[in-house]
């Protein structure tokens, strides 16, 4: 399982880190451990499990040429998240923030899978300011960031699909939806977060986005 989370430390370097590559920063991999792993082959109901109250992200792999679909389920029949739905290999990940409480994943594929659920809780002293510029050429995550109200967003996508990005901040309720685009795409816009946060890019192909 390729890991995409990161420390930047220093000005001045374009890095790549697992398939997003950071212009401007000089970072360091730093590890968070996952709550919980699971792999199998085929469409599996995973063991229940415990999450905490936040940020949930999902890294997975599926080795398929059919339907890869993940569904974060709650066992107390609250709603439902969607974390992936693709067709054919897939090495990415997806983020949620989520309610405290016991879940399941509904997983339905074709082929052997890995997901690994992750619960980070970095401080503002792990993170960085922006501005920062990614870019990569599949659904990833990014961070830890310093976000300070009013910023804005630049991004492109090239690729048809979904090209969606997301900020997600440790006391907020709710991601906060950057772009929400399909196909290819050359925009910007801007978006209103406090707090520390990541940044998750869910895309079909080649994109770039720069937040400042």
């Amino acid at each position: 399982m390729r890991r995409r989370q990161y420390l930047a430390t220093g000005i001045g370097a374009v890095a790549t880190v697992a398939g997003c590559t950071v212009v401007g920063q000089a970072v360091q991999p730093e590890e968070y451990e996952p709550t919980v792993v699971f792999e199998d082959e085929g469409p599996t109901v995973s063991d229940e499990f415990e999450l905490e109250d936040g940020i949930t992200i999902a890294e997975a792999v599926h080795e398929g040429d059919s339907n890869f679909i993940v569904e974060l389920v709650p066992t107390d029949d609250e709603f439902t998240e969607l974390l992936v739905n693709v067709i054919g290999e897939f090495d990415g990940a997806a983020g949620v923030i989520a309610d405290p409480g016991t879940y399941l994943l509904d997983v339905d594929a074709d082929g052997a899978w890995e997901i690994d659920i992750l619960q980070p809780e970095p401080t503002e002293a792990d993170a960085d300011p922006l501005p920062v510029e990614l870019d990569g050429d599949a659904p990833t995550w990014a961070g830890p960031f310093v976000f300070e109200g009013l910023g804005q967003a630049t991004g492109t996508h090239e690729s048809d699909g979904n090209f969606i990005v997301e900020i997600l901040t440790q006391d907020a309720m709710f991601p906060e939806l950057v772009f929400n685009e399909l196909d290819q795409f050359d925009g910007e816009t801007t978006f209103d977060v406090q707090g520390v946060g990541f940044i998750t890019v869910e895309a079909a192909g080649p994109w770039t986005l720069t937040v400042e």
